[in-house]
């Protein structure tokens, strides 16, 4: 019975083997699915504690192929999804979406384009154009610039044109977002975008953020019923809070 159960062992091994062969092959064609998460503190060259989106904090190893030199804390990393280990470094840690709103290339309307208006012009001029390209005047006469300009009218009276206009006549980031875009699906996602956009147009300073139809979130503070409104309010408030917070902004304008 011995040498037929070893008999039998000996010729089911192959087979065993292959299996678990295919079975490798088959976990590498799916991939590996790897968490993202915020590296939070270094503690040696092989360990660090890492944060996740649910707001768990691990202790984890960090492999060896990770480049040592790209980290440090506070950027994007990529874990394993079982042992939440770093296995890499997300280097661009902007919002997809942020990336998207960034202007690269200036439009090409002038303010020659535009018919009229030459008093908004102007204003426009003093108020978002000069304290970026000659911020020493508004030092000179001791007073602080405007932080932007808000725009408003009947439909096709020029806002738009008014604002590429701006962004064509200054070398600054232009960052543009229509209002509706900032009413996100999820919880929390509206107001986390709001954040992002100031957050790169800092970065990428001097910006200007020029934000379209902002009738759309851009409602009178009241009691909501419905779980969409109040996330319209939050994002709302949001945006208050990045347009006249404590925080200084700095060479951002935001019209």
């Amino acid at each position: 019975m011995e040498e037929e159960l070893i008999q039998n062992m000996e010729r089911l091994r192959p087979q065993e083997q292959k299996e678990e062969e295919e079975r490798s092959k088959v976990d590498e064609l799916r991939g590996t699915p790897m968490a993202v998460g915020t590296l939070e503190e270094i503690i040696d060259d092989n360990h660090a504690i890492v944060s996740t989106s649910v707001g768990s904090e691990y202790y984890v190893n960090m492999l060896s192929f990770v480049d040592k030199d790209l980290i440090e804390p506070g950027c994007t990393v990529l874990l394993n999804n079982k042992f939440h280990a770093v296995v890499g470094v997300l280097m661009d840690d902007a919002d997809p979406m942020v990336s998207v709103m960034k202007l690269d290339k200036a439009p090409e309307e002038t303010y020659a384009d535009i018919g009229g208006l030459d008093a908004q012009i102007q204003e426009i001029k003093e108020s978002v154009e000069l304290p970026l390209t000659h911020p020493e005047y508004y030092e000179d006469m001791g007073i602080k610039p405007p932080k932007g300009v808000i725009l408003y009218g009947a439909p096709g009276t020029g806002k738009t044109l008014l604002a590429k206009a701006v962004a064509n006549q200054t070398s600054a980031t232009f960052l543009r977002v229509c209002g509706s875009e900032l009413i996100q699906k999820y919880l929390g996602d509206g107001p986390k975008l709001v954040r992002e956009l100031f957050r790169v147009a800092e970065e990428h300073a001097p910006s200007i953020v020029f934000i379209d139809e902002i009738d759309a979130i851009g409602t009178k503070r009241y009691d909501s019923h419905s779980g969409g409104e109040r996330e319209i309010q939050r994002t709302m408030l949001e945006l208050l809070n990045q347009l006249d917070g404590f925080d200084s902004k700095g060479d951002v304008k935001v019209v």
